[in-house]
C-alpha cells in the first residue's frame, strides 16, 4: 500500500471516530500539547503583543491545563483580529477552563496529509497520522500516542524501523501527576521536551519521537526548576570482534534547568545536560549537582553541554531573545589537545507585532561551530535514533531567517520569508576531526567557519495557515532556492522551486467514559 493510501486510511479512521463520538470536549489538564498543534503559533505571537506571558516561552511543550489557567487570569485583547485569535484559544481550551471532575477516558486521531515537491526530484505524498488515547482525572493521567510517518522515511539520519514506506513509532507514552495550580509536575515515560527561545532550540529540541524519561518540574512566583533522566537509543559498536551483532552500550541523558524572572519583562534560563553511557551512575543522575564537576572529579566519561538563554520584552509589541550553547572551550594552551577549536553555538533574534495583531515580523540568526554535539567517541554524540538532540542545523553552519506575517482574518495567517543558510562539511555523524593535533602550541591552529567547501542556499517564499474551527487546518508554503557550491562541490549551482501543502484534521478528544 502506497503512502498516500495509508494517510487516506487515517483520514477515514479520524472521521469514523468523530462520527461515533458520544461527546467532544473532554478536559485533560495534565496532557502535554503536541508540538504540531496550531495553538503554539498563536500563543507565540500573542505573547509578543503582551498577552499570555504567564506561559513560559522557553520551556515546552505546554500542558493543556497550564494554557487554560493562563487564559482564565489573562485579559483578552480589545481589538480585532487579535481578539479573534485569542477567542480561538478560548474555544480550544474551554473544557480545561471549565475543570474536570472524576475520571474520564478518551481516544482520538489526527492526520497531516498532503503533498511535497522539490526541484530535481519527483513529488511525493507527505505527512503523518496519529492515533491517541488516555485516561485521567484532574491530577493524574496516562497518555499514549502512536504515529505513522511518511516524512521520517525521507530523513537519511533516521535509524528507526520502516514498514512498507512508512515509519511507525510510539511518539509518546507517559504517566503524569500534577500539583495544585500546576506548581509541580512528575512524569514517567516518553514525551517531548525542548528548552530555549525561538523555533530552533540549541539544547534539547523537539523530535517526532519523544524522550524516554523520568522528570519533575517545580514552579514558584519568580522562577522554576526542571530536571530529567532519560534513556537514548543504544550505541552499537560494529567494529567489535562480532561485527554481525556488535556490542551494544546503553546511553543516558541527564538534564536540569533553572529559570528566573527578576522582572516581569525578563526571563533568564540556565541549562545543563550530560550524555553518558554504560552502567547507571547515580552521581550523573543527581539533579542538584553540576554535571561538569561530576565528570572532572569522578574522572568519568561523558559529553556535557551548557546553555544560557534569555527573553525580554522592552515594550508591548517587541521581543528580543537569545541563546548561547557551550560544548567545549579550551582555556589552557599547553599541549596539542588544547588547540581544539571552540565548540559552541548561538541564537539571537527579535519579533515585532502590531496593528492590533494584524502584522508581525521576526528576524533570527543562529549558528553552530564544527564538532559541536559530536565527540571523539561516537557513543557520546547528541543524537537519538539518528535525529538531533540539539539544533536542526547540526553543526558547522549558520542560518539567517526573516519572516513577515499578516492576519487579514483571525483564522488566516499569510506570510513571506527569506532564509539564507551556510553549511560546511562538518557533520555530527562524521568522525571527529582531530587535524589540530598535527600542530604544535607554537605553530597554533585555526580554521574558517564554516569549514571546507561551504554550500550556500538562499530561499524566498510565501505560505499560509488557515484554521477552520479548531478541527481543520490547511497549511502550505512554496519557495525558490538558489544554491551555490551545492553538495560542497565547487562552482556547482542549483535552483528551483519546492513546496509543501497539508490538510490537518484533529479529533484528539473523543470521550469514551463516562
Amino acid at each position: 500500500m502506497q503512502g498516500g493510501r495509508k494517510l487516506f486510511l487515517l483520514f477515514v479512521i479520524t472521521g469514523a471516530l468523530y462520527s461515533l463520538r458520544p461527546s467532544v470536549g473532554l478536559a485533560a489538564p495534565w496532557e502535554t500539547l503536541s508540538p504540531d498543534h496550531w495553538a503554539y503559533e498563536e500563543i507565540r505571537w500573542l505573547q509578543v503583543l503582551g498577552y499570555l506571558q504567564e506561559l513560559n516561552p522557553s520551556h515546552k511543550p505546554y500542558t493543556r491545563g497550564e494554557i487554560a489557567a493562563t487564559l482564565l487570569v489573562d485579559r483578552p485583547p480589545d481589538e480585532e483580529p487579535a481578539r479573534g485569535r485569542y477567542d480561538l484559544l478560548l474555544d480550544e481550551f474551554a473544557p480545561e477552563m471549565a475543570g474536570q471532575e472524576g475520571w474520564e477516558a478518551f481516544a482520538g486521531a489526527r492526520s497531516f496529509a498532503g503533498f511535497e515537491a522539490k526541484h530535481g526530484q519527483e513529488g511525493r505524498e507527505a505527512g503523518y497520522g496519529i492515533i491517541t488515547g488516555g485516561v485521567g482525572n484532574a491530577r493524574l493521567g496516562i497518555h499514549t500516542t502512536l504515529r505513522a510517518d511518511l516524512d521520517l522515511v525521507e530523513d537519511d539520519n533516521y535509524r528507526g524501523k520502516v514498514w512498507n514506506e512508512v515509519a511507525g513509532l510510539t511518539e509518546s507514552a507517559y504517566f503524569v501527576a500534577i500539583g495544585n495550580k500546576h506548581r509541580w509536575e512528575l512524569k514517567i515515560g516518553r514525551d517531548h521536551r525542548y528548552w530555549g527561545p525561538g523555533d530552533d532550540h540549541l539544547l534539547l529540541n523537539h523530535s517526532p519521537r519523544g524522550l524516554d524519561q523520568i522528570s519533575f518540574r517545580v514552579r514558584w512566583g519568580w522562577g522554576e526548576f526542571t530536571a530529567l533522566v532519560g534513556q537514548l537509543d543504544d550505541f552499537e559498536d560494529l567494529t567489535s570482534e562480532s561485527p554481525a551483532t556488535g556490542v551494544r552500550t546503553s546511553r543516558f541523558l541527564s538534564a536540569h534547568r533553572i529559570e528566573l524572572l527578576p522582572w516581569n519583562w525578563l526571563r533568564i534560563g540556565l541549562s545543563e545536560t550530560l550524555l553518558f553511557t554504560g552502567d547507571v551512575r547515580l552521581g550523573s543522575m543527581n539533579p542538584f549537582l553540576p554535571y561538569y564537576g561530576e565528570l572532572v572529579n569522578e574522572n568519568s566519561e561523558g559529553n556535557g553541554l551548557f546553555g544560557l538563554d534569555f527573553i525580554t520584552y522592552p515594550h508591548a509589541g517587541f521581543e528580543v531573545f537569545g541563546e548561547l550553547l557551550l560544548d567545549d572551550v579550551q582555556i589552557e594552551q599547553e599541549k596539542p589537545e588544547d588547540l581544539e577549536p571552540a565548540e559552541w553555538g548561538w541564537l539571537i533574534g527579535c519579533r515585532w507585532a502590531g496593528m492590533s495583531g494584524r502584522l508581525g515580523a521576526e528576524v533570527t540568526y543562529s549558528g553552530i561551530t564544527n564538532r559541536t554535539y559530536n565527540a571523539i567517541e561516537p557513543r557520546y554524540r547528541y543524537l537519538n535514533y539518528g535525529l538531533p538532540l540539539g539544533s536542526e542545523l547540526g553543526n558547522d553552519g549558520d542560518r539567517l531567517q526573516v519572516t513577515v506575517s499578516s492576519w487579514p482574518q483571525a483564522w488566516l495567517r499569510l506570510y513571506a520569508f527569506w532564509d539564507f543558510r551556510r553549511l560546511g562539511e562538518g557533520r555530527v555523524t562524521a568522525p571527529f576531526d582531530t587535524s589540530y593535533m598535527s600542530y604544535t602550541i607554537d605553530e597554533g591552529y585555526s580554521e574558517p567557519f564554516p569549514t571546507g567547501v561551504v554550500e550556500k542556499k538562499h530561499t524566498l517564499g510565501i505560505g499560509l495557515s488557515a484554521l477552520q474551527q479548531r478541527y481543520f487546518q490547511l497549511e502550505g508554503w512554496i519557495g525558490h532556492d538558489w544554491i551555490t557550491d551545492a553538495f560542497h562541490i565547487p562552482d556547482q549551482k542549483e535552483e528551483g522551486f519546492r513546496g509543501r501543502i497539508t490538510l490537518n484534521i484533529r479529533f484528539d478528544h473523543l470521550t469514551l467514559y463516562p
